[in-house]
C-alpha cells in the first residue's frame, strides 16, 4: 500500500516484541440487506501472543456522572463467570470536577491474558451510535447511521455550554484502519448506523495462517476504530482449531447476529450474538464435506452470508487451487440462520476462482465478488452479476488489482455503502512490510468504490486510500481509550473487576508510546481532562492538540500533563482530574505516555471538559 503525502501521516514502527504497530488506516465498506445483514469473509484470523478465553455477555454497570461514550454500547466483552459488568470498573464514588482525585476505585484489573490485544470494548453510556439494533441500511441502500461523536453532549464544555452541533472535520482517513492487531480478511457491514468490520487476527510470530480468533472493529467517521476484542475464539469451538475468513448476518426476526466461520478448510460453522459486537456463543457446524454437492470442494472455508428483500438467506462459500473443478457453492438456509434449507449445494461456475466469496445487492443487481489464483499473475478481486443470487452470473472483471504494498499475496475484500457513499475493504502488507514482519501479517485498508453508467464497478487503485473522514469527534463525551486513529506501542485487552471482565483498556505502555484520535471538536475550549485509569508505580499523560510525531505531519502541542499516580497495583483504578488549557475548535488529539518501567499504565476512558 502506497502512502501518499496528501494522506499527512505516518506509519508508526513495531519495535516491540509484542505487537508495535502504528497508525490505523483506511477500510470501511459493507452492504445490508432488508431483513438481514451479512458480514465478513475471507481466510484469515486471529490469535496473538496472549492466551486465549471464553465469552460471555456483560451488564451494563455505567457510574453516573460518566457523560455518553463516543463508541457503543457493546455486549462484546467476555465475563468467564457469566456476571460481567460494564466496560469499565465502576467507581464507588462519583467523578468530581477540580484538582485530581486519587481514590481507588473496586479491585479492577488488566488481565494480561485476556484473549490478545485488543480485548473486548463495549462503553457503557447510553452512547451515540448505540449497538444491538437491527442495520439501518439494506444492501444497495443508503444507511441512515446514528453519528457516533455528533449530538448533544451530557457533559458541559468549557464556559458551560453544551455541544449540540459538532464542527466538521478536515482530514483524511488514516491506512491501514487498525494497526495495534495484525488484521485480515475484513468484512464490513453497517448495523444500527455503525460499519462494523469483522476480521481475522494474524499473530504477531505466525509463519503460516494459524489464527484461532475475531476481533470486530467499529466506525462512524471512518478515520478512529473502536476495538470490540476477541468476539469468538477457538478454544471455544469443539469442532475447531484454526478459524479463517468470518462473515455476519442479522435476522430481523429474533433481532439476533450469526457470525458464520470456517475449521481451516475442512467446515464452516455458526454463532449466535444479541449485540453485532459479540460475543458469538453457542457455535453449532452448518457446511461439512458430508453436506450434498459439498464433498468436492477443496476448501469449504471463506462463507459469506446474504439476506435478500424477502427475507430469503443465501451462504456463500468454497475455493480451491485450480486444478480441482469448480469451488465456488451456494445452499440456501433456513429462518432459524443455523440449518439448510436446500437438499443440496449449487455450483457456481467462476472464472479463475481461488476465494473470499462475496456477495451483494444493488438496484436489483446482485455481484459475486472473489479473488482469482495465482496463475500466470498475483491475484486480483473480480466479479460478477446476475439478477438470481444463485444463477446466471455473467463475469465482468477487475475490481481491484493486487495492492501496492501486498507483495503479491492474497487478498480479502467486502463492499459496502455508508451514507449514501461506496466502500471497499481489502487487506495488504503494508505494515508487515514496513517493521519487517512476513506475508503472514496483515493490515485491513478502506478505499471509496464508485459506479460507472452501466452499473459497472469503477476499478479501484488500490495503492491509497483517500477517503475523507466522514465527522468529528466530541471532546466532551466518554472517549473509549481503544477508539484509535493511530498508536505506536500500545496493546488492548480485557479489563477485570472482582474476577469477571468488564470491559477493554489500553494496555502495554511504556515510555514515548502514544494514541492518536482524529479530529475532536472541543468547542470553546476545555480546561480539564477526566481520565480513569490504573498503575502499579504511576504514570504521565502529554496531552497533545494538533497530533504528534508519527500521526499526520504536525509535532502537535502540549496543552498539559495528567500524572496518573500509583494505585497500588494494575488491579485498582483511580479516576484523574487533570488541568489542560485545550484550544477551542476541531483539532487531532494524542496521548502520549512516560515513566519508568514495561507497565505504566492502564486507560480504560476519558473525556473532557
Amino acid at each position: 500500500m502506497g502512502y501518499s503525502s496528501a494522506l499527512r501521516f505516518q506509519i508508526p514502527l513495531m519495535n516491540r516484541q509484542t505487537r508495535r504497530l502504528a497508525i490505523s488506516p483506511l477500510w470501511s465498506p459493507l452492504v445490508a440487506t432488508a431483513l438481514l445483514v451479512a458480514c465478513g469473509n475471507d481466510s484469515g484470523d486471529s490469535s496473538a501472543q496472549e492466551a486465549r478465553t471464553s465469552t460471555a455477555q456483560p451488564t451494563d454497570t455505567t457510574p453516573s456522572g460518566v457523560p455518553s461514550s463516543v463508541g457503543v454500547e457493546s455486549s462484546s466483552t467476555a465475563d468467564p463467570a457469566g456476571t460481567g459488568t460494564s466496560s469499565g470498573p465502576t467507581p464507588t464514588t462519583p467523578k468530581t470536577t477540580g484538582a485530581p482525585s486519587n481514590s481507588t476505585a473496586g479491585s479492577a484489573s488488566v488481565s494480561p491474558a485476556a484473549g490478545g490485544a485488543g480485548g473486548s470494548a463495549p462503553s457503557n453510556s447510553s452512547p451515540i451510535g448505540e449497538a444491538g439494533g437491527p442495520p439501518t441500511g439494506g444492501a444497495g441502500g443508503t444507511s441512515q447511521p446514528t453519528p457516533a461523536a455528533g449530538g448533544a453532549s451530557s457533559v458541559p464544555g468549557a464556559g458551560g455550554s453544551t455541544a449540540t452541533q459538532l464542527a466538521e472535520p478536515d482530514a483524511l482517513v488514516p491506512n491501514p484502519i487498525v494497526s495495534h492487531i495484525f488484521t485480515a480478511d475484513p468484512s464490513a457491514y453497517v448495523f444500527d448506523g455503525r460499519i462494523y468490520v469483522y476480521a481475522s487476527h494474524d499473530p504477531d510470530d505466525q509463519s503460516g495462517y494459524d489464527m484461532v480468533d475475531y476481533h470486530v472493529f467499529s466506525s462512524s467517521d471512518l478515520a478512529n476504530w473502536q476495538d470490540h476484542g476477541v468476539v469468538l475464539d477457538a478454544a471455544d469451538i469443539p469442532f475447531a482449531t484454526k478459524l479463517y475468513a468470518p462473515d455476519c448476518a442479522y435476522d430481523a426476526a429474533s433481532g439476533k447476529y450469526y457470525l458464520y466461520f470456517p475449521d481451516s478448510g475442512s467446515t464452516i460453522g455458526v454463532a449466535v450474538s444479541d449485540d453485532p459486537g459479540g460475543p458469538f456463543t453457542n457455535p453449532v457446524q452448518l457446511v461439512t464435506k458430508q453436506t450434498p454437492g459439498a464433498a468436492d470442494v477443496d476448501w469449504l472455508f471463506d462463507p459469506t452470508a446474504f439476506v435478500d428483500d424477502d427475507g430469503e438467506v443465501y451462504l456463500y462459500f468454497g475455493g480451491g487451487q485450480p486444478d480441482t473443478g469448480d469451488n465456488a457453492r451456494v445452499i440456501r438456509l433456513n429462518s432459524d440462520m443455523v440449518s439448510l434449507k436446500d437438499a443440496s449445494t449449487t455450483t457456481i461456475v467462476v472464472p479463475d476462482f481461488f476465494e473470499a466469496s462475496f456477495l451483494f445487492k444493488r438496484e436489483g443487481k446482485y455481484y459475486f465478488s472473489y479473488s482469482t489464483t495465482f496463475q500466470n499473475h498475483a491475484p486480483t478481486i473480480d466479479y460478477m452479476i446476475s439478477d438470481d443470487p444463485m444463477t446466471g452470473f455473467e463475469y465482468v472483471g477487475t475490481v481491484i488489482p493486487n495492492p501496492d504494498g501486498n507483495n503479491g499475496n492474497n487478498n480479502h475484500h467486502s463492499m459496502v455503502e455508508y451514507e449514501g457513499q461506496w466502500y471497499v475493504f481489502y487487506h495488504n502488507r503494508v505494515i508487515a512490510n514496513r517493521d519487517g514482519y512476513s506475508d503472514y501479517q496483515r493490515s485491513i485498508t478502506l478505499d471509496k468504490l464508485s459506479w460507472d453508467e452501466n452499473g459497472h464497478m469503477v476499478p479501484v487503485s488500490a495503492t491509497r486510500g483517500e477517503v475523507k473522514q466522514l465527522r468529528s469527534v466530541d471532546a466532551f463525551q466518554r472517549i473509549e481509550a481503544e477508539l484509535i486513529a493511530g498508536q505506536r506501542g500500545i496493546e488492548t485487552d480485557f479489563a477485570i473487576d472482582a474476577g469477571a471482565r468488564v470491559g477493554v483498556a489500553v494496555t502495554d505502555l511504556q515510555q514515548g508510546d502514544w494514541l492518536a484520535v482524529s479530529q475532536l471538536d472541543f468547542g470553546q475550549g476545555a480546561s480539564t481532562l477526566h481520565v480513569r485509569a490504573s498503575s502499579s508505580g504511576g504514570g504521565t499523560i502529554e496531552v497533545l492538540q494538533g497530533g504528534c510525531t508519527g500521526f499526520r505531519s504536525d509535532a502537535g502541542t502540549v496543552v498539559g500533563t495528567c500524572e496518573v499516580p500509583a494505585t497500588g497495583s494494575a488491579e485498582n483504578w483511580s479516576d484523574v482530574d487533570c488541568a489542560v488549557e485545550a484550544a477551542g475548535g476541531v483539532h487531532d488529539l494524542c496521548l502520549r505516555f512516560s515513566g519508568d518501567g514495561n507497565q505504566l499504565l492502564n486507560l480504560d476512558y476519558y473525556w473532557f471538559e
